[in-house]
């Protein structure tokens, strides 16, 4: 190669150098740089923003399906005897991962509300669900001389939970402790379970007692079946014949009794068609009528639960229609 041709490459590659070295490349290289790395903050941070938003949502969902209460406080209305569940508080976990729920029993006597249980419970998304807290919602039975019957009571206040009686057994011993309840202190509300000799239907039950200071209605859900194995002369099965307040099948009386038979009946029927509690409504749906759900021509009372002042509990103690009452809950009236 001559002189003049490797003089001329040098001069070309002097050019090219000097091209890329140049200011204006280099100030376009790092705009472009900076655009690019803009870029891929934005595309990575709503990225991150979507799959967060995603997992809150579906975390919310999935713990939602595990809360499941909604069907607990329905059947909380038709079963146990003058409590009610309330709808609870929720303290959410981090992304939703975890929730805390707070439920609380309460009972009403008179004008009162007073606190039956507490219980806070840790539900994860995946895995068991942990008690957190726990009013230790136990019964304690024992023989009471006093009352010369078992008394079952709830071990989270120690109060008296109430008992019935079924009009079509017979009993060795019928307690008569609504005379206790208006003998109490006059400041003092108290409930009792009334139970009644014989089945009843609501427009029979209203003519006799009416509905004032009446706060909850024993409805008859067990079949002739049940009955029979209940007649049967087992002394081991016997003392289990009276029916306690947790178990008990019935409704809330806010003003007259057929509007909250029909609130009754509207809950047992939408329980029945799905959730955890279907198979139990269905159990109170066939108790009441066994050819068709029931409506409430069909309802027979046996029982309720009343409270109040002494003074106003007095009103129920000529009641000829009922057959045997306990004693429940007291508290102050101030």
């Amino acid at each position: 190669m001559s002189d003049h041709d490797k003089n001329r490459e040098t001069e070309a590659n002097k050019e090219e150098l000097d091209f890329v070295s140049s200011p204006s490349l280099q100030k376009a290289v790092k705009k472009a740089k900076w655009k690019q790395t803009i870029k891929f903050f934005v595309i990575g941070s709503l990225s991150t923003i979507i799959i967060l938003y995603a997992l809150f949502c579906g975390g919310q969902y999935l713990l939602q399906k595990r809360i499941g209460d909604h069907d607990k406080v329905l059947f909380s209305h038709i079963n146990g005897a003058n409590v009610f569940l309330n709808g609870g508080r929720y303290v959410y976990g981090f992304m939703n991962l975890s929730v805390v729920k707070h439920s609380t029993v309460k009972k009403h006597i008179g004008d009162r509300e007073i606190i039956w249980n507490r219980k806070e419970i840790e539900i994860p998304i995946f895995g068991q669900k942990g008690v957190v807290n726990s009013g230790r919602f136990t019964e304690v039975i024992s023989f009471s001389e006093r009352f010369n019957r078992r008394v079952h009571y709830n071990n989270f206040n120690g109060e008296r939970e109430v008992d019935f009686y079924y009009p079509q057994l017979e009993y060795d011993y019928l307690p008569n402790e609504l005379e206790i309840a208006t003998s109490l202190d006059e400041n003092t509300l108290a409930e009792v379970a009334l139970s009644f000799d014989q089945p009843y239907t609501l427009k029979e039950l209203e003519d006799k007692m009416g509905s004032e200071h009446v706060n909850w209605i024993w409805v008859l859900t067990t079949t002739e079946k049940e009955f029979e194995k209940l007649s049967e002369p087992d002394q081991h099965y016997r003392p289990y014949t009276t029916l306690d307040g947790p178990s008990a099948d019935g409704f809330q009386v806010h003003g007259d009794l057929t509007s909250g038979a029909k609130r009754f009946l509207e809950i047992v029927q939408r329980l029945s068609e799905e959730g955890s509690y279907q198979s139990a409504a269905k159990e109170i749906a066939n108790g009441i009528n066994q050819e068709s759900f029931p409506n409430s021509d069909d309802i027979r009372v046996t029982g309720a639960v009343v409270s109040g002042t002494p003074e106003e509990l007095e009103g129920f103690q000529d009641l000829e229609i009922v057959r045997a009452s306990t004693i429940g809950a007291t508290t102050d009236l101030y």
